[in-house]
């Protein structure tokens, strides 16, 4: 496996050149193959859960959930006070900032941002709790696409751009990305097609809340998705959702 990294290692340089050594040593940041295999887990999982889940009944996952949302927005809240308060006090300019010019504050950032990059592997829990709740009528495209890339993207931001202004371009790299392909990809080879057929019809909104039901739209197009029998219960369909 260690000449295997190496080779990848070289071959992943010679393409982007030489990394930002700072960050030479960090946990996941040293060989690119876990956070590959990592993500490659994801698609498994993804692929073979909802199969598995078919004859099981819903797993309501309540308390966990609470503790797994708690635990990311306290995540989220600690790195937008790190990074203001960095980029604050360490005089980052505003406009175009260097990945080389601030000393400590770079380094600060560089660390926020790692916890980001790992936040990414950790929000695959995201779509294990759509397959344990069953709510696979979530599970669409441009959701998987968002969560296998954004680890990926963001391998590749740590080691090269680590702080700077580079890291808030790529941000929102996959977004961008994701939206063209869920528009463009043929409809044959779309992992849940039955979600997807509609997708060249959709607007921005309806991509960004592709659980909003037929009719909640203004000036909604045709083909929209339907939704299973048990949100229609609960009063999605009807607008009770308060």
């Amino acid at each position: 496996m260690e000449t295997f990294n190496h080779k990848l290692n070289t071959y992943i340089e010679s393409w982007m050149g030489p990394r930002d050594g700072r960050v030479s040593g960090w946990l996941l940041l040293d060989n690119y193959t876990p956070t590959f295999l990592l993500t490659l887990l994801y698609l498994v999982i993804v692929w073979l859960g909802p199969r598995l889940m078919g004859p099981r009944q819903p797993v309501s996952c309540r308390g966990l959930l609470v503790l797994y949302n708690l635990g990311l927005t306290l995540l989220s809240l600690y790195m937008v006070y790190e990074l203001v308060s960095a980029a604050w006090n360490g005089g980052y300019n505003f406009y175009c900032q260097d990945t080389h010019s601030a000393g400590e504050t770079d380094t600060k950032i560089m660390g926020v941002l790692w916890w980001y990059y790992f936040s990414k592997l950790v929000e695959f829990m995201d779509t294990f709790f759509f397959i344990l709740r069953k709510n696979n009528y979530q599970i669409t495209f441009l959701h998987v696409f968002h969560h296998a890339s954004m680890p990926n993207i963001w391998w590749f931001v740590m080691n090269w751009v680590p702080c700077g202004h580079c890291p808030v371009l790529s941000h929102h790299v996959s977004d961008h990305l994701c939206g063209g392909v869920a528009v463009w990809f043929p409809k044959r080879l779309v992992v849940f097609p039955d979600r997807l057929h509609g997708f060249t019809h959709y607007t921005l909104l309806q991509l960004l809340h592709p659980d909003v039901p037929e009719g909640r739209w203004e000036g909604a197009p045709q083909r929209l998705p339907v939704l299973p029998e048990w949100p229609r219960q609960r009063g999605f369909a009807e607008g009770k959702q308060g």
